[in-house]
């Protein structure tokens, strides 16, 4: 009797999968929310004067790539915390993506043979663009 009902729900629990979809992995919720974090930043931060480095190699190391964007999101985070002009709600999304990009780092395994981070300096809208960009493609 028990097997049947163990069996039963199971059953129910693949069948919903399969007609609402599978639930989202932590991964690909993290990115999720970056990517959102990323979206909420706003025009109000593209005013910073700021250069920030992106790195050149992305496609096979992940974890090297997050790791350079993650420092330069620490670099971002002391540097509006000094700005009065930039919104409260700014550097809250500004702390809560340097949370989720460590977040991701521990998803993902670091891979050896990959480059140190060599980087190209971008102004804040370019790194956002770009960053919003890897993280997408993450979502593939």
């Amino acid at each position: 009797m028990c097997k049947v009902l163990i069996f039963s729900c199971l059953s129910v629990l693949m069948l919903m999968t399969t007609a609402y979809g599978a639930p989202l992995s932590e991964k690909d919720n993290t990115l999720t929310t970056l990517i959102k974090d990323l979206e909420n930043l706003g025009t109000s931060m593209n005013g910073i004067d700021l250069e920030l480095y992106t790195p050149n190699d992305t496609k096979e190391c992940s974890w090297q790539t997050l790791q350079c964007y993650l420092k330069e999101i620490v670099t971002l985070e002391k540097e509006i915390e000094d700005e009065d002009e930039i919104e409260d709600e700014n550097v809250s999304s500004v702390r809560n993506i340097k949370m989720n990009l460590q977040k991701l780092m521990d998803l993902i395994p670091p891979r050896t043979g990959c480059n140190i981070c060599e980087a190209n300096a971008k102004n804040f809208p370019e790194f956002r663009r770009e960053l919003t960009n890897f993280l997408r493609s993450m979502l593939k």
